[in-house]
């Protein structure tokens, strides 16, 4: 621009000077903010542009300043990135609020959080200027430009923003990643079964609900014992009961619901979800250690007779500890192509087999009455392929069949199932006693629907020493 200089800022320096001048010039802390900007002390800024404004901003050159803010309006900013932090600094027409000035910068709010955000307004300026554009077949043919000559007044917003990284959170997901994954990758390699298969392979339920693994009862207090001990015997000995009833028929699919209160407490201060004490045996880790041994046990034989799909249905004991054990299980049979499990969150959940049906829900929160419509609503095509339907709950530890009628054709079989675990003291205080622990199993033909049905119920060998091996 033909200035005589005798400093020693640069020309760089000085064109940033002059602007941020005009970006701040009705700030109160307009000094403190150029000085930001520049990398220098706001004194030292305020000093250079006392002695040296007349040169450095006549009528011609503040012209070309404007109309360079003009087209850059967030020239002004300025973005310093440490390790743990990020600081801010910016002047915009657009930018209004924090998040749009994250956006700006791609800084991602999972990994960073604001210490401090302080947003100021001004006022800038713009040429009053339209501009209209006449287009032909997707080209720009010609163009109209209104220009008053005058200068609007628009407003600015200045933002400082100093970020903080989210070092607990990312170390926590990041620590979680890694165990799963290492999870996956030392994922026991299962052998390859060969299963015979057959057109009309049928599908074997077993049902287990509410194993209610860690509680504690005493023969004394309410009629019968119960720890881990005695609950991996039960279990295991009933589902062997019932697995030897495969040997007669073409089984081709195992389906086996876990959850369901699979364990008795959610905390390790031996609560339910709500909240409720419960009496539980031993440490809340060796319990959740032992019950997913126990799982794997259970999945193991039952693909010694075919492939096997686990479903983890929420209870009302243990949500989220039974989330935890699906997840778990699924690092664990990443490698076997014969296992799948079905951990997702939902509270109702749906298998189709051929023309069968089946929902399951936990039954805790829900009216037996709406489950019929709910099947509808929420899987209207398997309904529509179906005409065997049935919904198994559990919750109440006793068993209920019946049918609700849809219409005069159609109808859908309710069942509460049998539980396995005995009366604990609260529950025998309460008369909540009488009904038949047994764990059951259901045979499902992908043409005609339920073709048997087997029970296995409790003995007195369950309750012998035995080698837990």
């Amino acid at each position: 621009m033909g200035r005589a200089r005798v400093t020693d800022w640069t020309q760089e320096q000085e064109d940033k000077l002059c602007k941020l001048h005009l970006y701040y010039q009705d700030s109160r802390c307009r000094w403190e903010a150029i000085g930001k900007e520049m990398g220098i002390s706001g004194e030292k800024c305020r000093s250079h542009w006392r002695l040296h404004k007349d040169r450095l901003m006549s009528p011609e050159q503040r012209d070309s300043y404007r109309e360079e803010l003009k087209k850059d309006p967030d020239i002004s900013s300025k973005v310093e990135y440490g390790d743990d932090t990020i600081y801010v600094v910016q002047a915009s027409r657009r930018i209004m609020s924090q998040e749009e000035l994250m956006e700006a910068y791609n800084i991602d709010p999972k990994k960073w959080y604001a210490e401090k955000y302080i947003i100021r307004t001004s006022e800038g300026y713009r040429k009053d200027r339209k501009v209209s554009w006449h287009v032909t077949d997707g080209q720009v043919t010609t163009g109209d430009v209104e220009d008053s000559g005058k200068m609007i007044v628009v407003p600015l917003y200045h933002m400082e923003l100093r970020l903080v990284r989210k070092a607990k959170e990312i170390k926590a997901r990041n620590a979680i990643e890694e165990i799963i994954q290492d999870a996956k990758e030392f994922a026991p390699k299962y052998p390859t079964f060969k299963y015979s298969t057959r057109p009309d392979g049928m599908l074997y339920e077993i049902a287990m609900p509410d194993i209610h693994f860690g509680r504690l009862t005493w023969h004394e207090e309410s009629g019968d014992d119960y720890d881990i001990k005695i609950a991996r015997r039960v279990v295991k000995t009933s589902l062997i009961n019932l697995l030897q009833y495969t040997r007669d028929f073409g089984v081709s699919r195992i389906l086996l619901p876990l959850g369901n209160d699979f364990f008795n407490v959610n905390s390790k201060i031996n609560t339910t979800v709500r909240g409720t004490p419960q009496d539980e045996d031993t440490r809340w880790q060796k319990t959740f250690r032992a019950g997913r041994i126990l799982a794997t046990e259970m999945i193991d034989a039952c693909t010694a007779i075919a492939p096997v799909d686990v479903l983890f249905i929420p209870g009302n004991h243990d949500e989220e500890k039974a989330f935890y054990l699906g997840d778990a299980l699924e690092c664990w049979y990443h490698n076997n192509e014969n296992v799948h499990i079905d951990n997702y969150a939902v509270s109702r959940k749906y298998y189709a087999f051929g023309k069968v049906l089946l929902g399951f829900t936990h039954g805790d929160t829900i009216t037996m009455k709406k489950l019929p419509n709910l099947m509808q609503f929420e899987v209207p095509k398997m309904w529509g392929d179906s005409l065997y339907r049935e919904w198994h709950t559990g919750d109440k530890h006793h068993k209920t069949d019946f049918v609700l009628e849809v219409d005069e054709q159609i109808g859908i079989v309710i069942r509460t199932l049998r539980s396995l675990v005995p009366a604990d003291a609260w529950t025998f205080n309460n008369g909540f006693v009488g009904a038949q622990r047994a764990s059951e199993a259901f045979l499902w033909h992908p043409e005609d629907g339920l073709i048997a049905q087997f029970t296995s119920g409790i003995s007195s060998d369950n309750y012998c020493e035995a080698d837990d091996d």
